[in-house]
């Protein structure tokens, strides 16, 4: 696709962005989305330069029993901000296409969403209005009213809409959700986890610091996702965060972040430093009962975005363990140490990736309360910005 053919889509996603503000009305009466019954679904895969694109964009290729990769839309003429330039080699295989005609032409079964993070609900917003199924990524704005529409038009019309939050399909993270909404831990008083890494770099103190919050707006959201289940999604009293330069970035860098989230009787505590490692970001969950604690949380050979270390720096990781402490026995665990072992997936994003197939072919319903769970993580989200937010209705 020829450079002027690049701007020119990028100047017809703002129009048509832009002219499709009046048409929310007319988008929550549109026609329900439909499931495609038993075949691959189509996608296209919209923008490459948000830090996930291309472990997005390999998950899809390697479920070759749920999707067909149908092209792309060149997002790289935007001027939005962005980490570091992508790599256009591993996309151009595929055919490209402008926003027009994907909606008038391609038509996909589902549009897999990668543009910048200040572009993500505009993209998304339009791409609802057309009643596809979107796997679209985070953070979700700074503006809460416009995620909130673009989440109405896909629920009245039950859209599917899946958020990749990356630790949706940790089967050692949902794990310890479930103990510890189960009562497993008794009472809970304390969650605690950190997002640290050391990518990005020279850039990162200006990318991060381009957004309110910076890292806590950036990383935070991926625990909190997690961790507001425990609690039945219950709104935190307080939420809000610490934010400060990394050692060795400038004054005014946003890079190092501590979120806090105050429950009645529990804390959450969520750190991210970008001048620290990410192979050894860790989980623990305290209760009255008992403790359970996981790291490494993933193997970092997966994620298929830079870590900032040399890859053959980084082991493998074959299983996740959960070190769990109990002192008496409770839902079918015994009093004392347990390990709980699970097999770490190959691919950070294809087990979400693999459950939507299955929404958009009819086999399974849309997650129940999912919308309404997704509104609120944003919400906490931007408190943890330090942000004004209105409650969610």
């Amino acid at each position: 696709m020829s450079p002027r053919a690049i701007a020119t889509a990028g100047i017809l996603l703002c129009e048509l962005v832009a002219g499709c503000r009046a048409t929310d009305e007319a988008a929550l009466k549109g026609p329900q989305w439909r499931p495609i019954g038993n075949r691959k679904a189509r996608v296209v895969h919209w923008g490459i330069i948000h830090n996930h694109s291309s472990g997005k964009w390999d998950a899809v290729l390697k479920l070759t029993n749920d999707y067909e990769m149908v092209g792309w839309v060149d997002d790289t003429a935007s001027t939005a901000m962005r980490m570091q330039e992508p790599n256009t080699k591993n996309y151009e295989k595929y055919p490209c296409f402008t926003p027009q005609q994907v909606f008038d032409e391609v038509k996909p079964d589902l549009v897999v969403v990668e543009c910048s993070n200040s572009e993500l609900v505009g993209v998304s917003t339009e791409i609802a209005r057309h009643g596809i199924p979107m796997h679209m990524d985070k953070p979700l704005g700074t503006d809460q009213v416009g995620f909130r529409r673009m989440s109405e038009i896909c629920e009245a019309r039950n859209v599917p809409l899946q958020i990749g939050y990356m630790f949706r399909s940790n089967e050692a993270i949902n794990k310890m959700v479930e103990l510890a909404k189960n009562g497993v831990l008794g009472e809970i008083y304390s969650v605690d986890a950190d997002l640290d890494h050391c990518y990005g770099y020279p850039k990162y103190p200006e990318y991060a610091s381009y957004y309110p919050g910076g890292t806590a707006y950036l990383l935070a959201c991926h625990a909190i996702e997690w961790a507001m289940p425990i609690f039945n999604d219950e709104m935190p009293r307080r939420t809000y965060s610490i934010v400060k330069p990394a050692p060795g970035d400038p004054d005014w860098a946003k890079t190092h972040s501590l979120t806090i989230m105050e429950y009645p009787r529990a804390n959450c505590t969520f750190r991210v430093c970008s001048r620290g490692t990410q192979p050894c970001r860790h989980i623990r969950i305290d209760g009255t009962n008992g403790s359970m604690e996981l790291k490494p949380v993933e193997d970092f050979r997966t994620v298929k975005h830079t870590t900032g270390l040399p890859a053959d720096g980084l082991p493998k990781v074959y299983e996740l363990v959960v070190h769990l402490f109990l002192k008496s026995d409770r839902g079918g665990y015994k009093q004392g140490y347990t390990q709980l072992k699970f097999k770490a997936p190959e691919d950070r994003y294809a087990g979400q990736l693999r459950e939507l197939a299955r929404i958009i072919r009819g086999e399974i319903p849309n997650p129940p309360g999912l919308y309404r769970h997704d509104l609120l993580v944003h919400k906490v989200s931007l408190d943890a910005c330090n942000l004004e937010t209105a409650e969610v209705k």
